[in-house]
């Protein structure tokens, strides 16, 4: 037995003789005693701390505060057989052929501007601001600096960036974001056969200034996720393949798909919108301006309020026809008047970007149009209906006003819907 075993026995035995001397109980010292030395030999035969591995009072502590397991995390996906990554042999032997063949002529102007998406919801996004700077689309946002550049956190229009960053963006809202930036045609995957979709990958990746942004489900290729969307970069011919540039880079690379996969793929219900997706071919010509009737800004003022496209719907689809129907208005001027009294629509003025004071009518697209619809009869009636509004007196020389052009072409690009109370005869006017 070891020094320090023998004094903690002893100790023990002391402690013993206290306790029966103060509790005054009657047990022989021998006995106690003996009762020490066999507990003494029950200590001296138990396994150690250490062969137990009971953690210390700290070790606890440290435990109780230790942080939560990680996150699971992925660094790239594995795409499926059937998609050939750009950068495998195969995949290389494929753009070479796409190449030769003329069919990867948009290639090289997505390529030199190509960066993947900066948020996981911002496909949509990301996808039409690589295709506007390989169009190089002037009016780009100030990104940094002095640098102006389509960054798809800048292409803001028809959904607050926060609301993309939340929900993503719908096949309708693409569209939408599209037209107010470029020349775009929309095809929904229903609405279109195969055959009709293999000559726009014809067109499109035959040419250097018109390109094609696809919108399908993922899990039809049997990727990760669902709805996303992602330009074409290549098309070939001989094995029916295109090449997606996909712009999620971090999740996967680019890829050669089938077109009959990819058609495929157009197909499923949004689960938002419970319509298939489809795709579109995105142009610009320098000499036209897109038409931005659709970008709504804040009002700086106490209420903070934000026109959106909820409340115009509502405005459009039953305020105005409900007005219709109870007024019963007989004349175009009085038809114009509860459309352009409409207090949702005065709330509209104020929050609408059209630019109209800066337009040159000679020079620009949209000054041009407005220009044109002055000759409307229409446009006579609204002009009325406004210097009436502001109690004044109508110009003498019938001088074109960009604001009262605007409100002539509101007028009559309302959806059909709005006029469904309307007269026959009346409706056809509009």
């Amino acid at each position: 037995m070891s020094l320090k075993q023998v004094v903690r026995s002893q100790t023990f035995l002391l402690m013993l003789r206290l306790f029966v001397v103060r509790t005054g109980s009657r047990i022989p010292i021998s006995k106690s005693r003996q009762f020490s030395s066999s507990f003494a030999q029950l200590i001296l035969s138990q396994p150690s701390r250490e062969s137990l591995r009971i953690p210390s009072f700290s070790a606890r502590i440290k435990e109780d505060n230790a942080l939560p397991p990680e996150p699971l995390t992925f660094q790239g996906r594995e795409l499926p057989d059937f998609l050939i990554k750009i950068n495998s042999p195969v995949g290389k032997e494929l753009f070479k052929e796409s190449l030769n063949q003329g069919y990867a002529e948009g290639y090289f102007n997505l390529s030199s501007c190509f960066s993947h998406q900066m948020e996981p919801s911002y496909c949509g996004l990301s996808s039409l601001s690589l295709v506007l700077n390989a169009l190089q689309v002037k009016g780009a946002p100030v990104w940094k600096g002095p640098w102006r550049w389509w960054s798809d956190e800048l292409v803001s229009c028809c959904s607050p960036i926060e609301e993309v960053k939340k929900n993503g963006t719908t096949f309708s809202q693409f569209a939408c974001l599209a037209k107010c930036h470029c020349d775009v045609i929309v095809k929904r995957a229903d609405h279109i056969t195969k055959e009709e979709f293999i000559e726009d990958l014809k067109k499109v990746c035959s040419s250097s200034d018109t390109f094609m942004v696809i919108s399908f489900s993922r899990q039809s290729l049997q990727q990760t996720g669902d709805g996303h969307f992602s330009p074409i970069g290549a098309y070939n011919i001989e094995r029916n393949m295109a090449l997606v540039l996909d712009v999620a880079r971090f999740k996967y690379p680019p890829y050669f798909a089938s077109v009959d996969l990819l058609f495929d793929a157009m197909q499923p219900l949004d689960k938002v919108t419970n319509l298939p997706r489809g795709y579109f071919i995105l142009s610009s010509s320098p000499r036209r301006q897109a038409i931005r009737l659709c970008e709504l800004s804040r009002e700086e003022n106490g209420d903070n309020v934000m026109v959106n496209w909820t409340t115009l719907g509502k405005t459009f689809c039953q305020e105005i026809p409900s007005q219709f129907q109870t007024k019963r208005p007989k004349t175009l001027e009085e038809v114009a008047r509860i459309v352009l009294e409409n207090p949702s629509l005065q709330s509209l003025r104020r929050y609408m970007l059209t630019d109209t004071d800066n337009l040159s009518a000679e020079n620009d697209y949209l000054g041009t149009l407005l220009n044109n619809i002055s000759k409307s009869p229409l446009y006579t009636i609204v002009r009325s209906i406004h210097h009436q509004s502001i109690q004044s007196e109508e110009p003498e020389m019938p001088l074109v006003d960009h604001t009262i052009a605007f409100a002539t072409l509101f007028l009559l690009s309302s959806p059909s819907l709005m006029f469904s109370f309307l007269e026959p005869e009346l409706a056809k006017k509009l």
